[in-house]
């Protein structure tokens, strides 16, 4: 798989093979909240209610006069236990509210006490008349601005001359000797890497550092021969590839 002859078929084929894995054992959420959330609802609640269809599914298999009864108790526990939830739910609400309490504050308590919760919006940008809505048109407009920090107008002339005096020098990466820093990647170096990087939101690939830290050793090893192949080969990951 990372033997391939053309190293961005290498690459991909790591990316699909990790995609893949992930999206077959690891669960996805949605980051949207739910409307008309129970806020009384809690662990006690939920354990009674799960106890009480346990005991109705035996009911209705083998529905003897025992099984009748320990239905009808899970049913009356668990209905005393949402009770009692809703009643401390309610009493807390109403302290919480002061002569202090905003009126901005009184309403988000009041639609929380009645489960509406306000979900994530994407904010609206506008640059001059234009108005940007859309995810892709926010996220071009922000790395347009952040592109004009490094542009060349934002430079001095006599900045921008050295600039381009230095852009047309060839670049070469041989060296005369061998320099440690030219050696190749150890599989030590990798896992400090994975385990001293932060954890971030995943580039273009989809793939996160914490994916690869749950790597066994000989995937380990696989993936470090493909660093090093990108390394030695010095090749240059285009299509959005950002598994380095």
């Amino acid at each position: 798989m990372v033997s391939t002859a053309d190293i961005t078929e290498a690459v991909q084929n790591v990316i699909d093979c990790l995609i893949n894995v992930a999206n077959n054992t690891i669960p996805k959420s949605s980051p949207r909240l739910r409307k008309f959330r129970r806020p009384w609802w809690n662990e006690a609640c939920r354990d009674s209610r799960r106890e009480e269809k346990k005991l109705w599914n035996i009911f209705r298999r083998y529905p003897t006069t025992e099984n009748r009864v320990a239905f009808k108790r899970a049913k009356a526990l668990a209905r005393r236990i949402r009770r009692r939830s809703r009643r401390e739910s309610w009493i807390n609400f109403v302290s919480s509210i002061t002569s202090s309490t905003s009126s901005k504050q009184l309403w988000e308590k009041v639609k929380a006490a009645n489960g509406i919760y306000r979900e994530f919006s994407i904010p609206i940008l506008y640059t001059g008349n234009v108005t940007h809505s859309a995810p892709l048109d926010i996220a071009n407009t922000l790395g347009h601005a952040f592109s004009r920090v490094s542009a060349t107008d934002s430079y001095s002339p006599d900045f921008v001359a050295i600039k381009n005096r230095a852009e047309r020098a060839p670049l070469s990466f041989t060296a005369r000797s061998t320099l440690p820093y030219n050696f190749e990647f150890r599989i030590f170096q990798l896992k400090t890497a994975l385990s001293r990087a932060h954890d971030t939101s995943p580039g273009p690939d989809g793939i996160t550092y914490n994916m690869l830290r749950h790597l066994n050793t000989t995937s380990l090893s696989h993936l470090l021969i493909l660093f090093n192949r990108i390394w030695t080969e010095q090749k240059y990951l285009h299509n959005g590839m950002k598994l380095l």
